[in-house]
């Protein structure tokens, strides 16, 4: 499986947690992402619903202030590393109910961005002295968001 800028996603990881990451673990990145990515939306489309529309808007997405703060925090590694475009083709849409309005679409590469610094201060929480995460602080990072989100 080829994976689209390991080396830019390397550079994300030791910048912003110290952390020494492999091609598995960007197989997992891309994962995480798609999953969330999709949970962001199936919320954003019961908001949507509860408002009677039948297209789904950015606000309707649940973007906590962590998130948001988060979101903030990868455009300005972006602006560097250029992690928008490949972003953009990991997280692409799935098919939904809802049409997906154009502020969404514009959005994503920066939400799964955010995503992305979320879980990396989350494995350093969990273990601040970790430096090449393994399977365990995935698999917890992975429940806390599942709890949180």
């Amino acid at each position: 499986m080829k994976i689209a800028g390991v080396k830019k996603f390397e550079k994300l990881f030791r910048r912003a947690g110290s952390m020494d990451v492999d091609k598995n673990d960007i197989v997992r990145l891309n994962n995480f992402i798609n999953n969330w990515i999709y949970r962001l939306l199936e919320t954003g489309m019961k908001r949507a619903k509860i408002n009677g529309r039948d297209v789904l808007w950015y606000d309707d997405l649940p973007i906590t202030q962590g998130l948001e703060a988060n979101i903030e925090e990868f455009k300005q590694y972006d602006e560097e590393l250029e992690l928008s475009e490949i972003l953009d083709t990991i997280a692409g849409l799935p098919p939904l109910p809802l049409a997906i309005g154009e502020g969404i679409e514009k959005e994503l590469p920066n939400i799964a961005g955010g995503l992305t610094i979320a879980l990396i201060k989350s494995m350093k929480v969990i273990n601040p002295k970790v430096k090449n995460p393994q399977t365990d602080e995935w698999d917890r990072v992975t429940d806390i968001f599942k709890t949180l989100l």
